[in-house]
C-alpha cells in the first residue's frame, strides 16, 4: 500500500465522540466516510452506550446526552462494524493521533484486534499543504476554504469535513505514492500501541482496579441486591473509613453507584 498511488486508494475519514475531555473516555458516537479520489462514497454513523455517565463538558461540544446512548449499542458490538467498513482503506481523521487511540482502546476493550490500516493525520497534512493560515482546527479549516458540511462536533459531520480538508489538501498529488503523503504517521497499530499498552493484559484474570483503570465491563454478583448478578463498568476502587469501595456505572438502572468490595461475591468480564 505504501508504494501505490494516492488516486488508486482507498480513504476512510473517521472521527469519534467521546464521553469526557480525557483519553480515558468512552467512544459516545463514531462518523466514518470512505471515498476515492476517483469516485467511490459511503457513510457509517452509530451512536454508542458508553457503559457510564457523559460529562456535562463534552455534552456541550457535541450535544450528546446520556439519554440519547441509552438503548444505543456498546462499543463491542458497533466496532466490528467499523472495522467492516474501514476494511482494505486508508483511515484518516483530524488530529488522528486522539481518534486511533480512542477507537484502538475500545477495540482492546472487546477483545478484537486493529486494523492493518495506515494512518494519515490531516492536521499534519494540511499544515504542509495548506501554508500561511491562522488556525488549522477543523472548523476554521472549513471556513477557510469555503466547505459546507453543517455543525461541527458530531461525528459524520466532522469527518465529511475531514475528507474534504483531506482531498483539498493533496491536489496535484494524485499520482504520488502514499509513502510520499505529508501526514502520513504509519501503521494504526503502532500509533495506537504507546496509549493502548495497558489494556493488553493477555489471559491473566484482572482484579477490580486493573478493571476500573481500563473501563473493562464485569457481571458480578453482589450481596447486597436482590437481582444478581448485575453489569457495571467499573470507574475506580477507593477507601473510606477502613473500608474498600468501587465506583462503577450500573447497567441495569442507568446510573453510576458506589458498591462496597466485602460484598462482592463473584465477578467476571462481561
Amino acid at each position: 500500500m505504501l508504494d501505490t498511488p494516492i488516486e488508486e486508494l482507498e480513504f476512510c475519514a473517521v472521527d469519534v465522540e467521546t464521553s469526557g475531555l480525557s483519553m480515558s473516555s468512552r467512544v459516545v458516537e463514531v462518523g466514518a466516510v470512505r471515498f476515492g479520489l476517483t469516485g467511490g462514497f459511503d457513510e457509517f454513523r452509530s451512536l454508542v452506550n458508553p457503559c457510564e455517565r457523559i460529562w456535562r463538558a463534552a455534552t456541550d461540544i457535541h450535544g450528546i446526552t446520556d439519554e440519547m446512548v441509552r438503548a444505543a449499542p456498546r462499543a463491542e458490538s458497533v466496532m466490528p462494524s467499523l472495522l467492516e467498513f474501514m476494511e482494505g482503506s486508508v483511515f484518516l481523521a483530524h488530529n488522528a493521533l486522539f481518534d486511533v487511540r480512542m477507537i484502538a482502546c475500545e477495540l482492546s476493550r472487546a477483545g478484537l484486534a486493529r486494523p492493518e490500516s495506515q494512518v494519515v493525520c490531516t492536521v499534519r497534512l494540511a499544515r504542509r499543504r495548506l501554508a500561511g493560515l491562522g488556525s488549522y482546527s477543523l472548523s476554521n479549516l472549513v471556513r477557510e476554504l469555503g466547505i459546507e458540511e453543517g455543525p461541527l462536533h458530531t461525528a459524520l459531520p466532522d469527518a465529511r469535513a475531514a475528507m474534504r480538508v483531506f482531498l483539498t489538501s493533496v491536489h496535484g498529488l494524485d499520482r504520488e505514492p502514499l509513502s510520499s503523503l505529508p501526514g502520513l504517521m504509519g501503521r494504526f497499530d503502532d500509533v495506537a500501541r504507546p496509549h493502548t499498552a495497558g489494556l493488553e493484559q493477555g489471559s491473566e484474570p484482572l482484579g477490580l482496579p486493573a478493571l476500573a483503570g481500563a473501563r473493562l465491563a464485569i457481571e458480578m454478583e453482589y450481596s447486597g441486591s436482590d437481582r444478581s448478578p448485575v453489569v457495571v463498568t467499573p470507574s475506580r476502587v477507593f477507601s473510606k473509613n477502613g473500608r474498600e469501595y468501587l465506583y462503577a456505572y450500573c447497567h441495569r438502572d442507568g446510573i453510576s453507584k458506589t458498591y462496597r468490595v466485602d460484598r462482592i461475591v463473584s465477578f467476571r468480564r462481561a
